[in-house]
């Protein structure tokens, strides 16, 4: 029977129609390479042209479901679907590092299943196998990683934590900042929260392009346990949002008063960067603090200029 009249009877002994989406559905599964989520057929559906909704997506896989005319199977905590005309035992094969599922169909194996299913007398319709374990990429990976020596992999991870810590306390003097100036109802005041906002994102946009670059070139290090002994926390000690907001900002709070917070909050963070290189044994990672120490003395002394500049002029 082929596999597009199996649908056409299937409607007719249901009494539903043969749509041209039901149609177009079934003809994605049949043609799928792998096994497509529902919203892996829409998205499918889409490339193709065809504009149909999740709900229809959905009643019609309920319809082939019961019918026995595909399979639903989880993967990675995900719903996929198969069509199961024609369809040869075959396996999965699962990555536990990338969690890539690759399908092997094999005839030998479903020989292997005829010869068995029918010494038994049973009257096999599907089966389906995986095996999980490391793929040939990841492999790859992993021999490399081995292959980078132990004080190249020590500057690196310390790197990476030490960028991570620093993106989370920019972070929060974003957010903090942003807050601030919607906090304020003076306009001068606003307008410096608004700005040092905006010098915070650059800051952050730089140190995420770091990081990104960093793990890029060095996948093993999403791999890698942290090395530097530092809660992340801290960056919630220097920047302590919801202190902040009731203690130094409210409605009246002025461009000076605004400079006078973020002069406090770098004085905070050159502070902690500084006493944390100090404790650092590893001359790579005691140099890194020591540069974040100075961007943030620098950037302390230039709001130092504009405060008094302000009130000068005043």
């Amino acid at each position: 029977m082929k596999p597009r009249k199996e649908l056409r009877d299937l409607l007719a002994e249901k009494k539903l129609k043969n749509t041209s989406q039901r149609a177009l559905i079934w003809k994605i599964l049949l043609e799928s390479s792998d096994h497509p989520s529902v919203e892996g057929i829409r998205d499918l559906l889409l490339s193709k042209g065809h504009r149909i909704g999740l709900a229809t997506v959905y009643r019609t896989l309920k319809i082939l479901l019961a019918s026995g005319l595909i399979r639903q199977s989880k993967l990675d905590g995900a719903t996929h679907y198969e069509a199961l005309v024609a369809q040869p035992n075959h396996l999965h094969f699962v990555c536990n590092t990338c969690h890539r599922n690759v399908e092997f169909p094999s005839r030998r194996i479903e020989s292997l299943i005829r010869g068995v299913t029918t010494e038994h007398s049973f009257e096999e319709r599907f089966s389906r196998y995986v095996i999980f374990g490391i793929c040939s990429i990841c492999q790859k990976k992993s021999v490399k990683s081995a292959g980078v020596g132990e004080r190249v992999r020590a500057e690196k991870t310390f790197v990476r934590d030490a960028l991570e810590v620093t993106l989370a306390i920019e972070k929060l003097g974003y957010t903090f900042y942003t807050n601030a100036s919607r906090k304020t109802q003076n306009s001068s005041g606003r307008r410096m929260f608004q700005r040092l906002a905006a010098e915070e994102s650059d800051h952050l946009r730089r140190l995420q392009n770091e990081y990104r670059d960093l793990v890029q070139e060095n996948e093993w290090l999403k791999r890698e346990p942290a090395r530097l002994p530092v809660s992340r926390k801290i960056a919630h000690e220097l920047f302590p949002q919801k202190d902040l907001l009731r203690s130094q900002v409210n409605d009246q709070t002025t461009e000076l008063e605004a400079l006078n917070i973020a002069m406090e909050l770098e004085r905070r963070s050159h502070r902690y960067f500084k006493d944390f290189a100090g404790q650092l044994r590893d001359s790579r990672s005691k140099k890194i603090f020591m540069e974040f120490a100075k961007e943030e003395q620098l950037h302390f002394e230039a709001l130092l200029k504009e405060y008094q500049s302000v009130l000068e002029g005043q």
